[in-house]
């Protein structure tokens, strides 16, 4: 028998435009950021946490401008909860 010790195996590293499309995917079950519905917007920028909002909001609306009033309306409504 060996004494070596078991190789562990990292992960790759996980880029944030992954970890948004994963968000995308799981807050409303939209396939890509492409199908993305308006009405779901708010569910996915409400998904993240405070510190990684600014972050998230741009990728989304870097890849669909059009989704860019939806997100400053979820955006506004996070805000207003925050202090109500």
């Amino acid at each position: 028998m060996s004494d070596a010790t078991p190789h562990t195996v990292s992960p790759a590293p996980v880029s944030r435009d992954q970890i948004w499309a994963s968000a995308v995917a799981v807050a409303v079950a939209a396939d890509s950021v492409e199908q993305l519905r308006r009405c779901d917007v708010d569910r996915v920028v409400s998904l993240v946490d405070a510190a990684d909002r600014t972050a998230l909001t741009g990728w989304l609306i870097a890849r669909r401008p059009d989704l860019a009033g939806a997100v400053a309306e979820a955006l506004s409504a996070l805000a207003q909860e925050a202090y109500a």
